[in-house]
């Protein structure tokens, strides 16, 4: 029976595409990592649609600024999500402060929503994960549902402790 449930869970999300939407909306989550601090102070990834990532942009000059940057930053992308996950960027000029990058672990100024940044699991949280994920045969299904299991759970955390206050 657990195989059954095992080919199962792999065939449904190859079936829908999970697998290349969990990597896509990773690259929102490592935008910084990718284009450094310095870049990611004046930009913030928004969200990734059908390989498209869209990055709103502090101003026109960093929008165009990155825009030479693009192909590099494409290439980084997809060295660790996977061949042609990332197709294309799309850099939106918007005249927000991305100056409270930072203060995406706590609070924003009066009156704004706070943002979620994910928070890293304890080590027997990944664990656990892990070995719920054993029995998963593919190891491109099983690394991406590590990745969705272990993001989502980070991030369902960072957004209760905002909830409590």
């Amino acid at each position: 029976m657990a195989v059954r449930i095992n080919v199962a869970i792999e065939s449904s999300l190859r079936r829908f595409g999970i697998v290349r939407k969990v990597k896509r909306s990773q690259a929102v989550f490592m935008w910084e990592d990718i284009v450094g601090p310095g870049a990611a102070k004046v930009s913030t990834a928004v969200t990734c649609r059908d390989g498209i990532l869209f990055v709103e942009v502090k101003n026109s000059v960093w929008a165009a600024e990155l825009s030479l940057l693009k192909r590099d930053i494409i290439k980084r992308l997809n060295r660790r999500l996977g061949r042609g996950t990332i197709k294309d960027i799309r850099f939106r000029a918007t005249g927000k402060s991305f100056q409270k990058a930072k203060a995406k672990h706590g609070k924003g100024e009066a009156g704004d929503t706070p943002s979620v940044k994910k928070q890293t699991l304890p080590s027997s949280e990944i664990t656990r994960i892990k070995e719920f994920s054993s029995n998963i045969k593919d190891p491109a299904i099983q690394a991406a549902f590590l990745s969705f299991a272990i993001t989502a759970e980070e991030t369902r955390e960072a957004r209760d402790r905002i909830s409590r206050g």
